[in-house]
């Protein structure tokens, strides 16, 4: 994360992410999505890159988020984009949970990807 001033915006409860429904918030116009993993909670982009359809309105389930218009799908644990598509990886922004409370860093800033 950049060495700037971050404010921890709080953006949901933990309760409030189904494990099969990710969870559409919006900040300064951008479409974000939380996801929850296991014991953890992702935010990634909210539209998909192929069409920009709200990955909100897809589901969770085998590992992967899937989008409603034409189900390409991306990795819950890292964004990356599965078979069958050739999509780039969604973008995932830096967030933490404290007592159940979902914060979100602002300015929004982009989890740098691995070269894996």
């Amino acid at each position: 994360m950049k060495k700037e001033t971050v404010e921890w915006r709080t953006v949901a409860s933990v309760d409030n992410i189904a494990a099969d429904r990710p969870l559409e918030i919006i900040i300064d116009e951008t479409f974000l999505l939380l996801v929850k993993v296991m014991d953890d909670i992702k935010a990634y982009q909210g539209l998909c890159p192929h069409q920009f359809a709200r990955l909100s309105m897809g589901t969770v389930s085998e590992g992967s988020i899937h989008c409603p218009r034409h189900k390409a799908c991306f990795d819950v644990y890292n964004g990356k984009c599965g078979p069958g598509w050739q999509l780039p990886a969604l973008r995932q922004y830096h967030i933490r949970v404290d007592a159940g409370e979902v914060a979100i860093a602002y300015p929004l800033s982009v989890i740098s990807p691995r070269n894996e």
